[in-house]
């Protein structure tokens, strides 16, 4: 059991690293090609001055989402394509590999 979830938990780390550059490197193509779709600012937006604009939850949320949306095939580039379906498989992936390992560790602690 232990060993199942040391690679299951390997492989989160590993799986996580890819969907977080996917996610910032379609951030850029979405930015290039349609910025007004990511330009959003929250109330608590000042917050998140002088960082990243990803690092904003709406910025974020909004790139995610349009991963998921239609407006998806409106972006003329191939790149984001590519990085649109491994944010799209990643996800969910990661959602699951999550859950099971915290399943396995509740189910495994005395």
């Amino acid at each position: 059991m232990q060993s199942s979830l040391s690679i299951a938990t390997f492989l989160f780390f590993i799986a996580m690293l890819v969907y977080m550059h996917a996610v910032f490197k379609f951030y850029a193509v979405v930015k290039a090609e349609r910025p007004e779709w990511v330009d959003r600012r929250g109330s608590l937006g000042f917050f998140y001055t002088g960082i990243p604009r990803l690092a904003d939850p709406n910025v974020s949320l909004a790139t995610i989402g349009i991963a998921f949306s239609a407006k998806r095939h409106e972006l003329r580039s191939p790149q984001a394509a590519k990085y649109a379906n491994r944010v799209r498989i990643l996800l969910p992936f990661d959602m699951v590999v999550f859950f099971g390992i915290l399943a396995g560790l509740t189910v495994g602690a005395p």
